[in-house]
């Protein structure tokens, strides 16, 4: 058993109080078109894709139309391979042959389970799927919730630790807010339940419209979004070093103690010039992943990062430097520090009161507000991919430092 399988294990014991045991398709066990074991009509079998030792998503066995629709929901088609490798795992569930081919499974006794409290919740039977994703600190289960002819009809989040338990709270606060805010453009999705399971804090938010007839935004759509996102507070333009936001970035800094990393985080802050920036929301992690776009709306979601008084931009920085480092993350970075500053001098980005002259700065802002993010919740030990601070993080924030005090006219 490797480290996913036991994770596996572990979160079935969260979502299934009677817990789960992995095993083997047995077609002499499997009652055809039930998904149920035979000789214990109360047990259910899951499918983990790819497999156990590498799950990504875990499917129900009984009901094929939520399985494939799940996969179409939870599917990455930002490549012609995934959008493939999607609609194969979407016809093998719906025609039923997938389960003949994936043999893993998980196998749920009986007892009060997450379906039952959901099915409570939202007054209606449903079906889950459930997305896992790769290791990272921040891993937690995203339920998809489906009527058993595979509609979708909504998602939960359940906390599985310290650090996940408070972004679900968080999330949970932020979609309580954004319901009283108008946002012109901009879709949020609709709290519909907040509680607790089996000890640990859950959210359900209903399913928002994106799938084909949606698209990754293009620039003046991303700008577009990103102010109205900022425009969630009254935009104040303020000098750095009296800002609140500097403030509060120092204390977090102070907070991780005695780090290697630490003390340039530090020194790199107290050396920015002081110039004057725009301050307003930001939606924290603003990526391909969690926005979707129509030519005259944005649909967004993973509002557990939420915050206020940042300086305008990081939502278009934090989106470009995802974009950038797909292809790896050294070239990645080196490319976002010129395409990071050519979208701050946009004149959407302009216009909303970026002065000129001011990107490095902001840019170094960001960099630094995003090490201390990850230190905090140590994505490094996780495994994430942009996590190692020290491995190109701190460089380009070097880089950034020389530029913003030319940008301000200091001495180098």
């Amino acid at each position: 058993m490797n480290g996913e399988t036991t994770y596996l294990t572990g979160l079935a014991e969260v979502l299934w109080p009677c817990g789960g045991l992995m095993g083997r398709a047995d077609p002499a066990a499997d009652a055809p078109g039930t998904g149920r074991r035979r000789g214990d009509g109360n047990t259910r079998a899951y499918v983990p894709v790819p497999s156990a030792h590498n799950p990504r998503v875990i499917l129900p066995v009984a009901d094929r139309h939520a399985a494939a629709r799940a996969v179409t929901a939870f599917a990455q088609r930002h490549s012609l391979r995934e959008r493939l490798r999607a609609a194969a795992l979407t016809s093998a569930f719906a025609s039923g042959v997938a389960p003949l081919l994936l043999r893993d499974r998980l196998h749920v006794g009986p007892g009060h389970t997450i379906e039952h409290e959901l099915s409570a919740a939202l007054d209606r039977r449903v079906v889950i799927a459930v997305h896992i994703g790769p290791p990272r600190a921040n891993r937690k289960p995203v339920l998809l919730l489906l009527t058993p002819n595979g509609r979708a009809v909504g998602y939960a989040k359940i906390g599985v630790n310290d650090l996940t338990s408070r972004l679900v709270r968080a999330e949970t606060h932020s979609l309580a807010r954004l319901a009283e805010s108008r946002l012109r453009d901009v879709t949020v999705p609709r709290l519909l339940h907040e509680g607790e399971w089996n000890g640990h804090p859950l959210l359900v938010q209903d399913a928002l419209p994106v799938g084909g007839q949606t698209d990754r935004p293009t620039r003046r759509q991303l700008l577009r979004c990103v102010l109205q996102i900022g425009s969630l507070e009254p935009v104040r333009v303020l000098p750095l070093a009296r800002s609140p936001y500097r403030a509060e970035l120092a204390e977090r800094i102070a907070a991780l103690g005695e780090r290697p990393e630490t003390a340039p985080l530090r020194a790199c802050l107290d050396r920015l010039p002081d110039v004057r920036l725009p301050f307003g929301a930001w939606h924290g992690d603003l990526t391909r992943w969690n926005v979707a776009t129509t030519p005259r709306r944005a649909f967004v979601w993973d509002w557990e990062r939420l915050a206020f008084g940042v300086p305008l931009g990081f939502d278009a920085l934090h989106y470009e430097l995802n974009e950038c480092v797909q292809l790896g993350v050294h070239p990645g970075v080196h490319r976002w520090l010129d395409t990071g500053a050519r979208l701050l001098r946009d004149p959407l980005i302009t216009g909303a009161g970026l002065v000129p002259g001011t990107e490095a700065a902001v840019m170094a802002l960001y960099l630094i507000d995003l090490a201390t993010r990850y230190l905090q919740d140590r994505q490094a030990e996780a495994g994430g991919s942009l996590a190692a601070v020290d491995d190109w993080l701190l460089p380009a924030l070097a880089g950034l430092e020389d530029r913003a005090a030319r940008e301000a006219g200091e001495p180098g």
